[in-house]
């Protein structure tokens, strides 16, 4: 280190000789795989099975090698290395705005390179979709889980059961404290968060006050094709709905009810661009919900919240800030946003941010945890922004609304695991 003329650049030095030495490795490895290699294989993993499984990602590796080194190098750091916007042009020696330029390129030209891939491959119909899921797997920012503080375990699940349609993953068991369910809304619903029930004696929900318009704000927002619908099917079932004269506001885009806990929620009609793309309706699902919509989040200081987020998570505002506004409208940019929520920045002050403990361990749970496929990498990050931790993968927005980032898939995010 000390030799070195221009220190800056060990980054730039150092890939260069790691992929050399990575392409000398790849030229003189083995073709064939050692026996030992397939241990672990159960003994009702079919060989075709295996065989499409192996070369769906061959293909997917075959498209990443068709772009052009200089966006190959930048998608790869981003999305599968895990580095941020800032880091990944660094570590290119380009700017940030050439880094977001390049890594806007290779999702564009990526996406077209699986499509002639695809027409050319066996069974074309099942591997398209096979490939489509796994790739935006590794390329969609995405929310993994929202969890929810409840009193009564028992009864929240069936409570979201039928007014959400939202499942269990594994059957019911009396002494859970905890139960994570998924939305019945579509196959291979890579975006859709599932929904974590925690039941806690803290009293604290997920609900605040905007106090610049004198309401209560929903948390999480839902997306519904018939808005009328669903709402008479919640009045006729004594859900806490707010009142609504449908003659007088025959446009309204969305209402607001509460769970049996007072949690907020709300539900709206409107699809933002990129949102819906891709889902196939589950003939099992809701007959009015299919999936969340937004997430709605109590700040002090709107640019500053909007900064955080859009440095954190690489996250986008939709349309230009502007200094009068009251409210921000983000959503995670990465490829196709199958089904991921937008992100509703709300400036208020109401002392009350997204947090609860669970009375069962005594901890601070997040309330929206991110997927990343490298945790590890991702809160190095954070530390290195001194962000606030929270036990071994928890963390605090700058106003104390509690996050978390997970490498979990759950069961009705992707069609097949």
């Amino acid at each position: 280190m000390h030799t070195l003329q221009n220190p800056e650049r060990l980054g730039s030095w150092l890939y260069a000789i790691v992929r050399r030495l990575s392409l000398n490795a790849l030229r003189v490895k083995a073709q064939n795989s050692p026996l030992e290699e397939a241990a672990h294989l159960q003994s009702y993993e079919w060989v075709e099975e295996l065989v499409l499984q192996r070369d769906m990602q061959r293909q997917i590796y075959e498209a990443l090698n068709m772009l052009e080194e200089t966006q190959r190098l930048a998608i790869t750091l981003y999305y599968i290395g895990g580095l941020t916007i800032k880091e990944t042009a660094a570590f290119l020696n380009i700017s940030v705005d050439a880094a977001e330029s390049r890594i806007r390129r290779s999702r564009i030209s990526l996406k077209k390179e699986l499509i002639i891939l695809m027409e050319h491959i066996s069974k074309k119909d099942e591997l398209k979709q096979n490939i489509e899921r796994e790739v935006m797997r590794a390329l969609v920012p995405r929310i993994s889980t929202i969890e929810i503080p409840v009193s009564d375990l028992r009864r929240a699940v069936d409570w979201y059961g039928d007014m959400l349609g939202a499942k269990l993953n594994t059957e019911w068991q009396d002494n859970w404290t905890s139960a994570m369910l998924h939305l019945q809304g579509g196959e291979g619903m890579i975006g859709v968060p599932s929904l974590f029930l925690v039941q806690t004696e803290d009293k604290r929900r997920l609900t605040f006050h905007n106090t610049k318009h004198s309401y209560i704000q929903s948390v999480i927002d839902l997306y519904t094709n018939d808005l009328q619908g669903y709402y008479h099917y919640l009045k006729d079932r004594d859900v806490d709905v707010n009142e609504i004269d449908w003659i007088k506001e025959p446009q309204r885009i969305g209402f607001g009810f509460r769970d049996l806990d007072g949690n907020s929620l709300g539900v709206c009609n409107i699809e933002l661009t990129g949102q819906g793309g891709g889902l196939t309706i589950n003939p099992d699902a809701h007959p009015y919900i299919w999936r969340v919509a937004g997430v709605e989040i109590p700040v002090s200081d709107l640019k500053k919240a909007v900064v955080w987020y859009a440095e954190i998570f690489g996250m986008k505002v939709l349309g230009e800030l502007k200094d009068d506004w009251e409210a921000a409208m983000l959503y995670l940019d990465g490829g196709e946003r199958i089904g991921v929520p937008n992100f509703y920045l709300v400036e208020t002050a109401d002392e009350q941010r997204l947090a609860f403990v669970n009375s069962n361990t005594n901890i601070t749970h997040s309330v929206i945890d991110f997927y990343s496929s490298n945790v590890n990498l991702m809160l190095t990050d954070l530390r290195v922004r001194k962000v606030q931790l929270n036990g071994t993968s928890g963390f605090f927005d700058p106003d104390g609304n509690s996050l978390a980032v997970c490498n979990a898939v759950h069961q009705g995010q992707v069609q097949k695991e």
